[in-house]
């Protein structure tokens, strides 16, 4: 495995752990369920993005994430912050949140 990859898999699950951490908080500092909090969430997601440019496929991923503990991969992550280039929309909708 080659290093920039490497260090790509070790901010990947610096990245995820982080935003399991952020999720929880939430979830404990406004006595919320997971769906609960997913829910306010991912509104918040869909008003960050935009309704018509936000992609199914990444609200589902980031589902998976925050309410299953699906681990990303670094090409899932590089896929989105490619897609996402210029924006942070799931830091962005988390910390409205707080």
């Amino acid at each position: 495995m080659n290093q920039h990859l490497l260090d790509n898999t070790e901010a990947v699950i610096k990245w995820y752990a982080g935003i399991q951490t952020i999720f929880k908080h939430l979830q404990v500092s406004n006595n919320w369920s997971k769906q609960e909090a997913w829910d306010r969430l991912k509104i918040e997601l869909i008003n960050a993005v935009g309704e018509g440019e936000f992609i199914p496929d990444d609200l589902d991923w980031v589902r998976g994430l925050l309410l299953y503990g699906k681990k990303p991969t670094t090409e899932e992550a590089i896929r989105v912050s490619k897609r996402y280039r210029d924006s942070t929309p799931l830091i962005d909708s988390l910390a409205k949140l707080f």
